[in-house]
């Protein structure tokens, strides 16, 4: 025998609204858990900004820091080629 030849009942219509009723407290529930998740992650994002916020900041401080050091280290560099060159200059001068 098939389904088709087996008689069918229907659901009443108090076991239809229970259902529904069912469907709306489970779906409350989901959204309830998927708010307090959302909020949650929220609060996880903001204290990784604020970390981020610090991290840069740090950073900033520590590229300044290199550029300084760059800048000073050219500026000696520049220094020491012009002594270089004023000594093969003299020496230059006290051979010939």
């Amino acid at each position: 025998m098939s389904d088709f030849d087996e008689p069918q009942t229907k659901p009443t219509i108090e076991t239809v609204l229970l259902r529904i009723n069912a469907l709306g407290d489970n779906l409350q529930g989901q959204l309830t858990s998927l708010q307090s998740d959302v909020g949650s992650l929220k609060s996880d994002v903001g204290s990784l900004r604020n970390e981020f916020q610090l991290f840069r900041g740090e950073m900033e401080i520590r590229i300044d820091r290199i550029e300084g050091m760059t800048n000073q280290t050219r500026a000696e560099m520049l220094n020491l080629r012009a002594d270089f060159r004023e000594w093969k200059e003299q020496l230059k001068e006290a051979m010939a």
